[in-house]
């Protein structure tokens, strides 16, 4: 069974993927049979890291590797998945900070405690 934090989930990463390639998009509101794809495997994982690091902003997460990589490849929901993912992040949110990766570990970390 699919919880609302993965349906946003999947969501946030289908609007972001979508947009990103001008496309159009429609967010899905039909969850008959999603837990026997693929798909819901990462989904389970990425909903796990994020109950994990309250911290951690989906929206930009999601968006990292497109200002990261500054190309318009679409990203799978798998490759949100790995380390990659994660430190794309951390590079996009120092550059929009402009802080040093050190300040931001000390912030992320003041976040959760």
């Amino acid at each position: 069974m699919v919880t609302s934090l993965e349906k946003s989930i999947y969501n946030k990463w289908l609007a972001t993927s979508r947009s990103r390639l001008n496309k159009p998009f429609k967010l899905r509101k039909k969850w008959d049979g999603f837990d026997e794809r693929e798909e819901y495997l990462y989904l389970k994982k990425l909903a796990n890291l994020f109950n994990r690091h309250h911290n951690i902003d989906i929206d930009e997460f999601f968006t990292a590797p497109y200002t990261v990589y500054q190309d318009n490849t679409p990203h799978p929901l798998k490759f949100y998945t790995t380390m990659r993912a994660i430190k794309c992040y951390e590079i996009h949110m120092t550059k929009k900070l402009k802080i040093t990766t050190k300040e931001l570990r000390q912030k992320l970390k003041q976040k959760t405690s």
